[in-house]
């Protein structure tokens, strides 16, 4: 069976309000800074979170460095932040918005354990985009999308 987000519970919808709901619980919206910091937004952190059992795929988040700076600032309550402190942040958003997805499934599934890269993202030449949401958090772009993996021929929410 071919995998569209129409067949999939797993929508847009569901991504954008999981984002907000994720970005909201853990970096609260008062005191927001107004304006992007500025910064180089060439660089991105991805982060990538597997979903495995009856459906398999992954949940990925991607964000400006500059982004990425500020929401682990925020999330950690600090002025500065390390290269560790960003990855630990944004692997700790990508992991509670795949447990939101996991949560949509029907069958038993697990979460694998988030990996986070400031690299180029990882080749998702193996797995097809079911849907992806356009999130926006003081001013920085997050893109939150989830991938079937190819040899998964189920969708989120089927029953064999």
């Amino acid at each position: 069976m071919s995998v569209t987000t129409a067949e999939s519970p797993v929508t847009p919808h569901d991504l954008q309000v999981f984002g907000e709901e994720v970005l909201t619980a853990f970096l609260l919206e008062q005191g927001l800074p107004e304006a992007p910091q500025q910064g180089d937004d060439s660089r991105r952190v991805h982060a990538s979170i597997a979903v495995t059992g009856g459906w398999s795929g992954h949940v990925t988040l991607d964000v400006s460095r500059t982004g990425a700076d500020v929401l682990a600032a925020r999330m950690l309550q600090a002025d500065e932040v390390s290269d560790e402190d960003v990855v630990d942040a944004i692997g700790e958003l990508v992991n509670v918005l795949g447990g939101n997805v996991k949560g949509l499934l029907l069958e038993e599934s697990a979460l694998g354990l988030p990996e986070v890269s400031t690299d180029a993202p990882g080749d998702r030449r193996t797995a097809t985009e079911v849907c992806h949401a356009e999130l926006l958090w003081a001013g920085h772009p997050v893109d939150v999308r989830v991938w079937l993996a190819e040899q998964d021929d189920t969708t989120p929410g089927d029953t064999p």
